[in-house]
């Protein structure tokens, strides 16, 4: 007995096959909030790769996709589009709801070639599906579907539930109900999209492609810690990164850097099908000439329209830079040493890039140890009317002597009171510290 989902097997389509997938090797991780990933592959020769993302990622890598390969060439990039399925189905000789059954897709196919295996094979075109009741043992009724072809014979019936199976004699409709399960399949999956990526080369080589997607932002945090000497010249300060893993698949021996910075990003809709409207005219047709009746005297009449002059529109572009105002950090003493990345600053931003591999599991937060520097401290009171009328506040003059800035995030200070342990003191803000600059954490 055929059943719809048999005919479904039958007309699967067999997805592409030597599609190397693409391992993620490393990650940058921007304040900017946004984050490169650079996924890498060996291939041999000509390489089809594979990349699966979120749906939501697709419009950032369509702007930002690169790819590296120094002995071969990059080709196309393909992928689901997002389009509706009513658009996915204007190419085939039936819409969406032929899918929905067997009866539903005989019967959209009408005057199609089938071949019928089974307890009554036969061949020809068909005319039509009717939906009919039977009744089995104690009058129950039994739904099934008989199906009218037209044979050399004549016209010929049979049950379809009664058949094995039912095959399209024309190889290419068996393709098209084929591409049309295909694409159904792929548009359910509308949560994520597969980019595939040729490569065109010879040898043994090694291919890198990467992109720019969002990001949940990356924090700072410093613990500042003071020697026990009420009047200290230096403090120890460590920094720490917090950040989460969202993007859907686990971090498993990447390297991982952190930027700190101010870029310019932005997102555009590239995914999106967009048309241009344009005007509906009419179609000329010649009208019915009528030639008036001579009384003698024949005159006409010409109007002039005159054309204006087009009127010149000008284009005012404003452009604002915004500039953050720095602020006040904290000290630190003597805490276990931590593995710090390597800091480095360019002309727009630092670079944290550790120096070791990551690895966390999707979903997770993660905490790491950026950098650990002793800075000149001095303890000073500070009088701000606006916080208290009468004291001043204790506060920490810390210096800059690095070669890197700091970036933003808030600041634990302790002191190494007693051998025992540390002495808790307060919490204070750091803003962008650039070097050589002095901060007052209060």
């Amino acid at each position: 007995m055929v059943r719809w989902w048999h005919l479904a097997a039958l007309l699967a389509l067999v997805g592409p096959a030597n599609a190397a997938d693409l391992s993620l090797q490393r990650i940058m991780l921007s304040s900017g909030g946004v984050g490169y990933f650079e996924y890498e592959a060996t291939v041999d020769g000509n390489a089809t790769l594979s990349l699966d993302v979120p749906l939501d990622q697709v419009d950032d890598i369509l702007k930002s996709l690169v790819v590296y390969d120094d002995g071969g060439t990059a080709g196309e990039v393909t992928l689901p589009g997002r389009e509706p399925l009513t658009q996915t189905f204007v190419d085939l000789p039936f819409d969406r709801t032929a899918l929905d059954s067997a009866p539903a897709l005989l019967n959209a196919l009408q005057g199609a070639e089938v071949r019928v295996t089974g307890a009554k094979p036969m061949n020809g075109r068909l005319l039509r599906v009717v939906e009919e009741t039977s009744r089995g043992a104690d009058n129950l009724a039994i739904p099934r579907n008989r199906v009218t072809l037209l044979t050399d014979a004549g016209i010929e019936q049979f049950i379809l539930e009664d058949a094995d199976s039912i095959a399209f004699v024309d190889p290419e409709l068996q393709k098209k109900v084929a591409a049309a399960l295909s694409r159904l399949a792929a548009y359910r999956s509308d949560g994520r999209r597969r980019l595939t990526l040729e490569s065109h080369g010879t040898g043994t080589r090694s291919i890198r492609v990467g992109y720019v997607v969002a990001v949940p932002l990356w924090k700072a945090s410093y613990r500042l810690s003071l020697p026990g000497d009420p009047r200290p010249d230096r403090a120890r300060l460590q920094g720490w990164a917090i950040l989460e893993n969202f993007s859907g698949q686990p971090w498993h021996d990447v390297s991982l850097t952190l930027l700190s910075g101010n870029p310019v990003t932005f997102r555009q809709s590239l995914f999106e099908s967009y048309y241009v409207t344009r005007p509906n005219v009419p179609v000329e047709v010649a009208g019915r000439v009528l030639p008036k009746l001579d009384t003698g005297s024949i005159g006409a009449e010409l109007a002039a329209a005159p054309f204006p002059a087009p009127q010149q529109k000008a284009l005012a572009m404003a452009r604002s830079a915004a500039e953050a105002v720095p602020a006040p950090p904290p000290p630190a003493s003597a805490p276990a040493q931590i593995e710090a990345a390597q800091a480095a600053e360019s002309v727009t931003q630092i670079v944290f890039a550790l120096p070791y591999k990551v690895s966390v599991a999707a979903g997770q937060s993660l905490v790491l140890p950026i950098l650990d520097r002793e800075l000149p401290a001095q303890r000073i009171d500070v009088y701000q009317s606006s916080a208290d009328q009468r004291h001043p506040l204790a506060a920490i003059a810390l210096n800059n002597d690095g070669e890197t800035g700091l970036p933003p995030g808030v600041l634990t200070l302790y002191e190494q009171a007693t051998a025992a342990g540390a002495t808790y003191l307060g919490d204070a803000r750091l803003a962008a510290f650039p070097p050589g600059e002095t901060r007052m954490l209060s």
